[in-house]
């Protein structure tokens, strides 16, 4: 190591690799690599605008499942792919003259770490260290809490408990992982505007590749649309014929529900009946449209979300325990560099151990209706209530899910009761609650019906 060059940081965040220093970004790739032959492999951009084209001879997991084996076209391994990838990101950073510390997901393990070392050196690539990402989510203590670092993966999600103590911070293993990452969630929501075009104008935008990959190419920009309004318009350009759709936030957000739902309640298993749970974000998690969101509604948690840069400051901040003279180290443990300051955070009311009390549905007259999508209750003269999905003159109320709330709001005075309680505005409801309508011989129950089991 020279001690006269300066440093920059590789990240290697499995869906793609960055190479920062601690104020900017000097180049990133996404993890897409197209085997034209076993001398003519394009990544980066130019792969990721082939992917859908030509599946077959595009690979995206080689960084996930770095190794010296093959499944490709041509039998190119994932570790010869990964070294096509890196040099060719390492070009465009232009960074030759300077020594490197690499960051890699939780989920490396020794091979992995040879292998990196060797496609490292084969480039010329001086690294000066190697530190775990889960070892970098915090900067600084977080009090009287849980913390968790969760790492969105291009095919996996990992949830590492991070341990605090009054030297620093060190990583609790092995990490749950769950088996959907950046592809999956993305393909749900895929799915779900791809059936609103089917449906709405009978073009099915998945069925040739062409316009599948123009459909994929689209999509972010349609996710980016959708952070600033409730709905967007999607149009695709097929053959001179324009096919429109209007696509509404709550559908995507629902796309992936469920698979949120099992993050939500592996956290209540790991920390059940605590009040205070820290979760701090890869900057990856921005990728998958809803997730944010998600997570921001859990009562009990706070969410710190990472941005790009975040790990690299602070892999330069620590670079005196990351950097080791006499050789290259493995680290996945820091001390707090400053044990004066915490973290100050913000925490939503509740636990998330009452997770499991809030229903999906509501039983009345022997039909359960599903409170994912908002119901009104309308009395009408047969002293039958009327549901329906949209409000109207006669409503009484309104049952909806607010985050992870079912919350029941009442438009006319003395008319809802929930336990024989009078409902005044807007209250909450649990499982087993019942609810009572005065001009209304039927009752309700809210109750919660399991449709995924671990």
């Amino acid at each position: 190591m020279s001690s006269t060059k300066s440093i920059v940081i590789i990240e290697c965040y499995d869906s793609g690799v960055r190479v920062c220093n601690d104020k900017n970004i000097l180049a990133e790739s996404a993890s897409c690599a197209l085997i034209e032959s076993k001398s003519n492999i394009v990544v980066g951009d130019a792969a990721q605008q082939q992917a859908h084209i030509r599946p077959r001879e595009v690979s995206t997991s080689y960084w996930s499942d770095l190794s010296a084996y093959s499944t490709t076209k041509h039998v190119v391994s994932n570790a010869e792919l990964a070294l096509h990838h890196l040099k060719h990101v390492w070009q465009l950073a232009n960074c030759s003259d300077q020594n490197v510390i690499i960051i890699t997901p939780v989920s490396f393990d020794k091979h992995h770490l040879g292998l990196l070392l060797g496609i490292c050196k084969k480039l010329s690539i001086e690294i000066v260290g190697i530190i775990c990402n889960a070892a970098l989510a915090m900067s600084a203590p977080a009090e009287n809490c849980k913390t968790v670092y969760l790492d969105l993966l291009q095919h996996r999600l990992l949830i590492t408990e991070l341990i605090q103590n009054e030297t620093g911070i060190e990583l609790k293993q092995p990490s749950r992982i769950f088996n959907h990452g950046i592809q999956n969630f993305v393909d749900n929501c895929a799915k779900t505007v791809a059936s609103k075009f089917i449906a709405e104008t009978r073009f099915d935008p998945l069925h040739i590749a062409k316009h599948e990959q123009q459909f994929f190419d689209k999509l972010p920009l349609w996710f980016n649309a959708l952070k600033h309004s409730d709905n967007v318009t999607c149009e695709l350009s097929i053959d001179d014929k324009r096919f429109t759709v209007n696509v509404n936030k709550h559908d995507l957000q629902q796309a992936n529900y469920p698979q949120f739902e099992e993050i939500a309640s592996y956290l209540n298993v790991l920390f059940h009946q605590h009040e205070a749970i820290a979760i701090y974000c890869s900057s990856s998690c921005l990728q998958v449209f809803g997730l944010y969101q998600f997570l921001t509604s859990l009562p009990g948690c706070a969410i710190v979300q990472l941005d790009d840069i975040a790990l690299a400051k602070q892999a330069l901040h620590c670079k005196q325990e990351i950097i080791n003279e006499e050789q290259v180290l493995y680290v996945n443990n820091l001390s707090w560099q400053n044990k004066q300051s915490t973290e100050t955070l913000i925490f939503n009311t509740g636990r998330l151990s009452n997770l499991s009390s809030t229903p999906s549905h509501i039983l009345i007259d022997g039909h359960a209706y599903d409170l994912q999508q908002a119901i009104f209750i309308s009395s009408n003269a047969s002293a039958q209530p009327t549901i329906t999905t949209d409000k109207s003159p006669e409503s009484l109320c309104k049952i909806s899910l607010n985050g992870l709330h079912v919350v029941i709001e009442t438009f006319k005075p003395q008319q809802v009761f929930i336990n024989d309680d009078e409902v005044e505005n807007i209250v909450s409801v649990k499982t087993g609650d019942h609810l009572s309508i005065k001009t209304s011989v039927a009752k309700g129950q809210f109750i919660k019906v399991v449709q995924y089991e671990a």
